[in-house]
């Protein structure tokens, strides 16, 4: 094994290439990501300035007026408390806290303004209300003394802001940000790279075969590549962490900077140092799977952007590594990094996720190393063919990757910009793309290609009862799952700010935007193409299974993962039993479709929250046992007549 890594270590060093990825990279992609990172900084404010939120106002002595003028706004939902204790107390539940109280000095009624920020959108949010509060305050001195002459009034009067978070606290909340997405993409990129150049290198040059047949023993040759490639990456997160503390003392940048105490800092290597074993076992047995650099590149992609989703997950506001949440490699990671950074997870948290990703490494690393010691290794493949050979799993996950990231930045800035064309365009164009582009890729018709085929009106008829009550097996579902991973409320709200951005719409076009346009292109996408280039990769179960996951992915929206992933598995057993897109598509309207009734219903008054169409519960178990024995009875029918396909 020594010999092995001193033998790789010279090979690296030998080439410019890898150099580059272990040594150089580390110490100038920091300044780039900062860059791109500033500019999702500056999206997400603009993002949070337009939602609505609460403050919590201390009335005893509060201007009146001012308070019914902060009432009156669309975007400040104003909650009055009896002044009774700090308003510190009350930013447990509040972003901001007002206050008031008179100043000897000017003679005048100050008001104080409350908040912290450790929490970037509290941040935002009070800028928001300082900005709103100073407006009112101008246009009562402008109202009400103007005639008197008294104009300094409003200078005066503007509000006073008590920031409960120290300058290291600051520093550190906006490093958390990024800084645990910037070490996942640097270890990625570098350790990904090294793990191609010492196993599919040498597979390329067919010189992988005569080291392993050389007599030297394989459990040396290939535990050797793997501490190479291991030791790489501990290397990349130590230079990444430098170039991010000379950055900040170079440039003297505000949003840099990170302040830990001893115990912090021991923690944060501890995080580190398992997550660079996790990475880079990952990558070790991603490129022992692989027969080619080639198909390495195209296996990147995909395992980047699970990286990468993985990542901010674990740094989104309000998520707390805990629970399910910490056995989830590379998210408990960088949740872990986020609060030791901007504050201090018990020290049994912080060890029981790095011990996690140790037994995960080490499990990886065995399967690595007892396939590159089988015989299987020196087995020949072709490289992909799509022409000749059809999709490989590879190059079907590689599609889907480019399809998430492209429905991500464009679908997303399109619906940002106006969420109902955005809706419409970003379904349309990318979805409608797509399907184009693999109907020419494949070479196939669109009949075959997306199932267009008569249904049945059994299965037709259980398409339009699965999309009334199907929601109801995934409530119970979904129940049980949100303990182990419970959503933040940041998410929930802004499920709630999209519903109410398509409020405005008609039930007829409300229906067409939600529900039609969606069960149309998305089927098209998950129950057409990537079932069709999927079929002969999986077993029945296996397919359903895939594309239900790869569906519930597309809803950018980790949280409602299982949800709409459950969805989409019933979806997937109509097509299968069917042999159709057709029940699909019906049961995706529907569904969709009971959703904007629904919505619409709630917000005219027809219905309230606790209504029991919506809570209760033996209604839901019932209309749940139903569903799952309606999709059984389905799947058995179809195994006593002639496959669908």
């Amino acid at each position: 094994m020594k010999k092995i890594l001193k033998y790789e270590i010279i090979q690296l060093l030998r080439d410019k290439k890898t150099v580059f990825f272990v040594f150089i990279l580390p110490l100038v992609i920091f300044p780039v990501i900062n860059g791109l990172i500033s500019w999702g900084v500056t999206a997400q404010v603009e993002s949070i300035s337009s939602e609505k939120f609460t403050t919590a106002v201390l009335t005893e002595g509060f201007d009146e007026e001012v308070l019914s003028r902060l009432e009156a706004d669309s975007l400040i939902n104003v909650e009055r408390k009896e002044k009774s204790g700090e308003a510190e107390d009350l930013l447990e539940k509040y972003p901001v806290v007002l206050s008031s109280s008179f100043n000897d000095s000017t003679k005048l009624t100050e008001i104080t303004l409350t908040f912290s920020s450790k929490r970037d959108r509290q941040s935002i949010q009070a800028g928001i209300l300082a900005r709103k509060l100073r407006d009112i305050r101008k246009e009562i001195s402008e109202e009400r003394y103007a005639e008197l002459g008294v104009l300094d009034y409003y200078g005066r009067s503007f509000p006073k802001t008590i920031n409960t978070a120290s300058p290291s606290d600051v520093a550190n909340a906006r490093t958390a940000g990024f800084l645990p997405i910037t070490l996942v993409m640097i270890l990625l990129l570098g350790t990904f790279t090294i793990s191609n150049y010492v196993i599919l290198g040498e597979k390329d040059n067919n010189t992988f075969e005569l080291l392993l047949t050389s007599g030297a023993r394989r459990t040396g040759i290939i535990y050797g590549k793997m501490a190479m490639v291991i030791s790489a990456g501990i290397i990349m997160s130590v230079l990444s962490l430098l170039s991010f503390i000379m950055y900040g003392k170079l440039t003297g940048a505000v949003s840099v900077g990170m302040h830990l105490d001893l115990t912090q800092a021991l923690m944060f290597a501890i995080t580190v140092a398992g997550l660079s074993l996790l990475v880079s076992s990952v990558t070790v047995f991603t490129s022992c799977r692989l027969r080619s650099s080639s198909s390495g590149q195209l296996a990147f992609m995909p395992l980047m952007i699970l990286f990468l989703v993985l990542s901010l997950m674990g740094t989104f506001q309000g998520v707390d590594i805990s629970r399910g949440f910490m056995l989830i490699p590379v998210m408990n990671s960088s949740g872990l990094m986020k609060n030791i950074i901007t504050g201090q997870p018990s020290a049994v948290t912080v060890i029981s996720a790095a011990l996690l990703n140790v037994l995960y490494s080490f499990f990886i690393a065995k399967s690595s190393a007892d396939y590159l010691g089988s015989e299987d290794i020196l087995a020949k493949s072709p490289d992909i063919d799509i022409a000749r050979k059809g999709f490989t799993k590879s190059a079907a996950m590689t599609a889907f990757a480019l399809l998430v990231v492209i429905y991500m930045l464009a679908g997303g800035y399109m619906q940002q910009k106006n969420i109902v064309t955005g809706l419409i365009l970003s379904q349309v164009l990318i979805f409608g793309g797509f399907v184009l582009i693999m109907k020419r890729i494949t070479g196939t018709g669109f009949k075959r290609l997306l199932f267009l085929r008569k249904a049945d009106i059994i299965t037709l008829s259980s398409a339009v009862i699965l999309g009334i009550i199907g929601r109801y097996p995934v409530a119970v579902l979904s129940e049980n799952i949100r303990y182990l991973f419970p959503m933040p409320e940041f998410i929930s709200d802004t499920d709630i700010l999209t519903l109410s951005g398509l409020g405005s719409l008609s039930l007829p076009a409300s229906l067409i935007v939600i529900a039609l346009i969606p069960a149309v292109f998305e089927e098209a996408v998950f129950r057409g193409v990537f079932f069709r280039i999927l079929e002969n990769k999986y077993s029945k179960a296996g397919l359903v299974a895939v594309t239900g996951i790869m569906f519930g992915f597309m809803h950018l929206n980790i949280f409602n993962l299982f949800e709409t992933a459950a969805l989409g598995i019933i979806m997937g057993v109509l097509t299968l039993v069917s042999g159709s897109i057709y029940p699909a598509v019906i049961m995706h309207f529907v569904n969709n479709g009971v959703s904007v009734v629904l919505m619409k219903m709630m917000r005219n008054g027809t219905l309230n929250e606790d209504h029991y169409l919506l809570t209760s519960r033996p209604l839901t178990y019932t209309l749940g046992i139903l569903a799952v024995f309606l999709v059984t009875a389905l799947v058995l029918r179809s195994k006593r007549s002639v496959s669908a396909f």
